[in-house]
């Protein structure tokens, strides 16, 4: 708990000190690149203008333009002190313990993941599912069903039999054929492998983005999903057709019945949408004939569905209805006969509106292994990716040579990406990472070759955050630098203070001045709603002295049918102090041994002093938290000066300057 008041402490800077440094002001400043500039140095450092203006605007906002300048001028002296101790932390090698490390690295992994390529992926994504919720697809596909065990190269075999049957379809045979005969989805024997119009984030992704990437009347290539390859044909695309609301009758079918307009469940419906024409009331009918019991007492409405929410019957028939009120004639599904009233339709909402739920399916739907190659070509893209494809396609051959085959060089350079190049030994350090024997047949090599590139890829992405996000880069160090400044306090004056009772007890005798009770006098105070409570808490209370439980069983007993018949309090009162509105009307009467009634603001009281305390000095353990606080205070302030002493520091002040003008400039 202590670290955390310890951050907020440094944010809202309240370390003392003394500004001793007043900037000349001008009228006139030549705009500096604070970017490159210091604002001020100490010893051998320094710290950029930009680092000083982000943290000062995080720490202090809503600062009045009259208060700018001085306002700048503190906090430039409070952040001074505070890079001076951290100084002296690295100086004493904090930042080399195990512990420091540890915190440090998991404070830094907290605060990369809204940098990491994951997160700017999952971004992307949920701009490409926007983009594709503005269209649906109409598409079949035959599913090869990979076994969960079957692994890496060993779905070659489901590959292969999936590609030949797309040659086939591509050939001229039927796809629908194909798919009863071939696809181990349950449901082509009866639909061909028709799955009607979609839109994203309603199929896994792999297969939604295939479908989407597939020209109309086109068979993609087989695609992986985890249920095993699909091969999808493309019959139709269309703009969406946002949402719609219905309420619907429906008319089951019944047991045995042929399930055409010749049933009896059919004509049912039919007598039921007749009389909606000749305006009877849709409220009635609903609520005495439709066998959809979750919607029949609220008049048959269902919530909005979009392409994809309903049977395709339903669904049909439910867009085709363009006017509020409109109502279908009976359309048939394998539950019944349904008669549709369209209650509303709405296009695609905004994608501020959509955002979290798009967030949420994306987060759910994409599993990692499924991005990785998408993210890996983004990063390849990002930093400049250069393969050296000789040098890959000899390390994968030697992966699954012979042992007489000659090893790679393991200088050779097999990519580079930015300024960073990856050579044959770091494939050779993560196969022995891996623990992965040689020789492996040559679709595993290259497997494995795309496993390492996409793993140091990745890995050089995370360890380049700060350089390519100067925000990441200032919140790592501002984090780095807290918990250092902690651990130098704790070692240096926290412990010491705690922990060394003759020098607190020294410096309690020499401060007592600042540890004295002011005129203080103990009383009991009773306030009720009304005098006979008040009358009723009075005779209770008689003789008896007012101790905690005594004070509850009376109130117990009078709050019976409401808590705010009647408040007691029994304490020690200080003159000045803060206190509740129930205790305030103690500074309304005279300080002295007896017994008051009032009434105020609507409310009775009755006020016993049952003794006067002279002012006099504070027990030392009466305050021994608040004299450690002021021990500590006192070796803090010693240490800064210390430190301002033992090293130089110089202000910039035209940085300064120019700082306060653009903050000024901002703030107009």
């Amino acid at each position: 708990m202590k670290r955390v008041i310890f951050f907020c402490i440094i944010s809202l800077g309240v370390w003392a000190c003394t500004v001793k440094k007043k900037a000349a002001e001008s009228d006139t400043l030549v705009p500096l690149d604070l970017s490159q500039k210091a604002i001020f140095h100490y010893g051998e450092d320094s710290v950029i203008a930009d680092d000083f203006l982000y943290i000062y605007q995080k720490n202090n906002q809503d600062v009045a333009a009259n208060e700018l300048n001085q306002s700048v001028r503190n906090y430039l002296e409070l952040y001074i002190n505070f890079k001076l101790k951290v100084k002296e932390a690295y100086l004493a090698n904090f930042d080399k313990t195990s512990k420091f490390q540890a915190e440090y690295q998991k404070y830094r992994q907290q605060l990369a993941k809204p940098y990491m390529v994951e997160n700017r992926f999952n971004e992307k994504m949920v701009l490409e599912a926007y983009e594709r919720l503005k269209e649906e697809v109409h598409a079949s596909h035959i599913l090869i069903n990979v076994p969960d065990h079957i692994k890496g190269s060993d779905t070659l075999q489901y590959y292969q039999k999936a590609d030949s049957i797309r040659n086939l379809a591509l050939k001229g045979q039927s796809f629908a054929m194909l798919a009863e005969k071939y696809s181990d989805d349950p449901s082509a024997e009866q639909n061909g492998g028709n799955l009607g119009y979609f839109s994203a984030l309603q199929m896994v992704y792999p297969f939604e983005s295939a479908a989407f990437k597939t020209p109309v009347g086109d068979i993609s290539k087989p695609v992986r999903t985890s249920f095993g390859y699909h091969i999808i044909k493309v019959d139709d695309r269309r703009p969406t057709q946002g949402k719609v609301k219905v309420a619907h009758i429906m008319i089951r079918h019944q047991p045995g019945e042929v399930e055409d307009k010749s049933s009896e469940s059919y004509k049912k419906a039919l007598q039921i949408y007749d009389e909606l024409q000749k305006e009877a009331d849709w409220k009635e009918l609903t609520e005495r004939f439709s066998e959809d019991l979750s919607t029949r007492s609220n008049e048959g409405e269902l919530p909005y569905f979009s392409t994809g929410g309903m049977l395709p019957n339903f669904e049909e028939a439910a867009f085709s209805l363009n006017q509020i009120g409109e109502i279908s004639k009976p359309i048939k599904t394998r539950y019944g006969w349904h008669i549709i009233k369209l209650l509303d339709k709405k296009g695609l909402e905004p994608l501020e509106m959509l955002r979290p739920l798009i967030e949420r399916k994306v987060e759910r739907n994409l599993q990692q292994l499924e991005m990785q190659d998408e993210m890996v070509e983004m990063l390849k893209e990002e930093n400049n990716y250069v393969p050296n494809l000789p040098s890959i396609q000899l390390a994968q051959s030697y992966m699954v040579a012979t042992p007489e085959m000659s090893r790679p060089n393991r200088m050779g350079v097999l990519f580079s990406i930015s300024d960073t190049i990856f050579t044959y030994s770091s494939l050779s350090d993560y196969l022995e990472e891996e623990n992965i024997q040689l020789p492996v047949d040559s679709m595993r090599a290259k497997e494995l070759y795309s496993q390492f590139e996409a793993q140091r890829i990745l890995a050089y992405e995370e360890s380049h955050l700060a350089e390519k996000y100067p925000e990441f880069r200032r919140l790592a160090q501002e984090y780095k630098e807290g918990i250092l400044l902690f651990d130098i306090m704790e070692s240096k004056i926290w412990s010491t203070a705690g922990e060394d009772e003759n020098a607190l007890m020294s410096f309690y005798k020499n401060h007592q001045d600042n540890y004295q009770w002011d005129k203080r006098i103990e009383a009991t105070i009773l306030d009720a709603r009304s005098e006979e409570i008040l009358d009723k808490a009075t005779e209770m209370l008689g003789q008896e002295e007012a101790t905690p439980s005594t004070i509850k069983r009376i109130e117990k007993s009078l709050n019976t049918d409401s808590p705010l018949n009647l408040q007691m309090h029994h304490d020690i009162y200080e003159k000045g102090e803060d206190r509740s509105k129930s205790e305030a009307v103690i500074d309304e009467i005279e300080w002295k041994v007896g017994t008051t009634m009032m009434a105020n603001e609507g409310r009775f009281y009755l006020i016993q002093v049952h003794e006067v305390l002279p002012a006099q000095s504070k027990e030392f353990e009466e305050v021994r938290g608040l004299v450690i606080s002021d021990y500590q205070d006192m070796l803090d302030s010693e240490w800064i000066s210390e430190l301002r002493n033992k090293y130089t520091i110089s202000i910039d002040q035209a940085v300064l300057e120019q700082v306060i003008k653009q903050l000024k400039d901002k703030n107009e």
